[in-house]
């Protein structure tokens, strides 16, 4: 039944207007008479004459089947009671990892919209894909106030949950860092977009950074660049440096235009920008910066989350 479900959430023009997809565009690095160039892939798919379902316009039953899918999921793999309140499912989701919390956050947020929608419809408005909940029941308060981003996070981030995979992330360019490091920067962005939530639960379980800021545990998903055969500028026991390919229009990581990041094929393993640490050529000039930078890597870091999934 899960999968029944989530295959008519992706058929439905839901997964176009609502799901976050990353892009990945690999790179291969080519030498000619000492000058360096990338041969960049692109991968473009067409759908001719196929009408897809308008569930982003059935907004209520949309919200039901995904909680119904993702309430299945939990269910399966926490082996929780059949039948019971979706509040003791919630209670019964473990908090041990990252994942599991992100998993009670976000199961706590599509419940509380689920039982509005299910008991309290005229006290739900939604406006442009952001919701507003208001509503008491049995003395306590619910409300939720998030925003149109916000939801379409919440909907990726389950979405992939249920999946255990990163969509549009192919799995030869997929590891388990990428995986989490992905997840944590969506969830950061789920909760940024939460300006009021009352149930009740209480607090969130999960401790949310602040959007914007990148490291090997929160990483960019707008599109991945990973260099298959990368230019190793020194390598000794301690760490390992490329010549870092820099594929956004500007080299300060400040900007809100720099959205890409690129991924270095060292071995079996495949190491995020976001991990490693960027010398920028000195220069007035853009294009010699964005052209004459390297990036380190310490062999500390490492490690079997970097491992691709061959």
């Amino acid at each position: 039944m899960i999968s029944s479900i989530t295959k008519v959430i992706k058929q439905s023009d839901m997964s176009d207007l609502n799901l976050i997809s990353v892009v990945v565009r690999p790179n291969t690095i080519v030498i000619d008479n000492g000058n360096f160039y990338r041969n960049e892939e692109l991968f473009v798919s067409d759908v001719i004459g196929a009408s897809k379902a308008q569930l982003s316009e059935a907004w209520v039953a949309g919200n039901i089947l995904l909680f119904t899918a993702f309430d299945g999921y939990l269910e399966n793999k926490y082996s929780l009671t059949e039948g019971e309140s979706f509040k003791n499912h919630y209670d019964n989701i473990p908090c041990g990892t990252e994942i599991e919390l992100i998993e009670k956050d976000c199961y706590r947020i599509l419940k509380l919209i689920r039982n509005g929608i299910q008991h309290n419809l005229s006290n739900v408005v939604v406006n442009r894909g952001s919701y507003s909940i208001s509503y008491s029941f049995r003395g306590t308060p619910y409300s939720l106030q998030i925003d149109a981003w916000a939801m379409r996070y919440l909907y990726t981030i389950i979405m992939n949950l249920i999946g255990e995979g990163i969509q549009g992330l192919f799995s030869k360019y997929s590891t388990d860092g990428h995986y989490m490091g992905i997840m944590n920067t969506m969830y950061a962005e789920l909760r940024a977009g939460i300006t009021q939530i009352s149930d009740d639960i209480g607090a969130f379980v999960g401790a949310a950074q602040g959007t914007g800021q990148y490291d090997a545990e929160h990483l960019r998903y707008i599109v991945r660049h990973p260099v298959v055969n990368p230019i190793i500028v020194s390598e000794d026991d301690n760490s390992i440096v490329f010549r870092h390919i820099e594929c956004n229009g500007t080299d300060d990581e400040t900007q809100i235009q720099y959205q890409y990041s690129t991924d270095y094929v060292y071995n079996d393993y495949l190491l995020p920008q976001e991990m490693g640490v960027i010398t920028r050529m000195i220069s007035d000039n853009l294009q010699e910066r964005l052209s004459g930078g390297t990036i380190r890597f310490s062999k500390n870091d490492i490690t079997d989350k970097w491992k691709m999934k061959l």
